[in-house]
């Protein structure tokens, strides 16, 4: 790990962690809000699980995006975009 992402995960980016860190480290603290009674603690832990979230939805959306480079045309239907089909 470089300067940068030292700096980087000393002021609170996931970025530099790595997929298998970042999992570990989300159980780790859901199982804290779990376990917790606080409910300022819940709180603050509920929001931090939607941070990492968050960073794991979107290196999934990266990684699709990088295998389908590509992607097919939206589909219509039979009789036109937006009508039905019970004619």
């Amino acid at each position: 790990m470089g300067i940068f992402d030292s700096i980087m995960r000393g002021l609170g980016s996931l970025r530099p962690l790595s997929d298998a860190e970042l999992e570990e480290e989300r159980e780790a603290l859901r199982q804290r809000y779990v376990s917790t009674g606080d409910d300022n603690e819940s709180s603050r832990l509920y929001d931090e699980l939607h941070r990492y979230d968050a960073e794991m939805i979107r290196r999934s959306n990266e990684s699709y995006a990088r295998e389908n480079p590509n992607p097919p045309g939206p589909r219509h239907r039979e009789h036109g975009w937006y009508l039905p089909n019970d004619d």
